[in-house]
């Protein structure tokens, strides 16, 4: 009996031990002082107010970065200046010759004539909107010219006027408009012309006037008021103006003219250009206008002369009328 008891005995024994150590452990967790654990939290808020703050700025920096820059757009270079640099940088600068009209430059390509004998000056005139070197009818002539005599001076001209032609409401607007506008058009181009004439007349012989589309309305104009004194003989390629009562004017004035004229077109041609020929030659035949011709030359692309025809033409007429 007395050994049953003592093992029995042992085991309540080391069971109030262990709750003893227990309770022990537990009372003392749950007296120890609070103040370092609020040292503790004190410590470690202001390291995650930090990284709140840091991970909250990060964003905005990366915002900032990732925005993109803001460009500026310069307005387009004007279609006049873009061509004066483009004539400047692709053909060669001793045959390139400046012309200073009032505070306006201008430029000109000269490509004297190639033969023992001068017979004299061609100018050529491009259309609006043409740079020297159109590939239509002029960049032929003045390659081709200078092998039969002819030194060629062919001018990069003031662009269209933007206002022209008028959009107007009533055609009485339009008229008073665009007859404003060509006037103060006419007088510009006729102070370019004239020192155009005053750089021909700097080589001997007779000056002849190539001139291509509207600006033949504008030189016949010009010439009527004696605004520059005419030339020798005008050649006038696929001649036109956009409106119809310019057109008409066009036919009245070289029925008036007194000098000789030379008028080509294409059989592809401007519409406007086909419907203008027509009254252009009644309008010289009721004058009885000896010295006006009229031909057309067959081409394949619209609005281009065919090689070598143009020159071909412009030299028969020119031995005709004793050049």
């Amino acid at each position: 009996m007395c050994l049953n008891i003592r093992p029995i005995f042992l085991f309540i024994a080391l069971t109030t031990l262990s709750l003893l150590v227990n309770s022990a452990h537990s009372w003392a967790m749950e007296t120890a002082p609070p103040e370092k654990q609020t040292d503790n939290t004190s410590s470690t808020t202001p390291k995650s107010t930090e990284a709140e703050t840091e991970t909250s700025t990060a964003p905005t920096k990366s915002t900032e970065d990732s925005q993109p820059n803001k460009v500026m757009i310069n307005a387009p270079v004007d279609a006049f200046e873009q061509q004066q640099q483009d004539i400047k940088h692709y053909l060669a600068q001793e045959k390139i010759m400046p012309l200073l009209v009032g505070t306006d430059s201008y430029l000109t390509v000269i490509n004297e004539h190639t033969t023992a004998i001068n017979k004299g000056v061609m100018v050529l005139i491009p259309d609006w909107q043409q740079s020297i070197a159109t590939p239509n009818a002029l960049n032929q002539l003045s390659n081709n010219m200078p092998q039969h005599g002819w030194t060629t001076i062919t001018l990069h001209p003031p662009h269209k006027p933007q206002s022209y032609p008028s959009q107007a409401f009533t055609a009485q607007e339009r008229s008073t408009e665009d007859i404003e506008t060509l006037t103060n058009y006419e007088k510009k181009f006729a102070e370019v012309m004239q020192a155009v004439i005053t750089k021909a007349k700097s080589y001997p012989g007779v000056i002849i006037v190539v001139v291509e589309g509207n600006h033949s309305a504008v030189l016949l104009n010009i010439y009527q008021q004696a605004l520059v004194a005419a030339p020798s003989a005008l050649v006038m390629l696929s001649s036109y103006m956009p409106t119809l009562p310019e057109n008409d004017k066009i036919a009245q004035q070289l029925a008036l003219s007194d000098y000789p004229i030379l008028d080509l077109y294409l059989q592809r041609d401007h519409r406007l250009v086909l419907a203008s020929a027509k009254m252009r030659k009644d309008f010289a035949q009721r004058a009885m206008k000896i010295y006006y011709r009229q031909r057309q030359l067959s081409n394949q692309a619209t609005g281009y002369y065919p090689k070598q025809t143009l020159t071909k033409a412009i030299i028969s007429w020119l031995s005709a009328m004793g050049w």
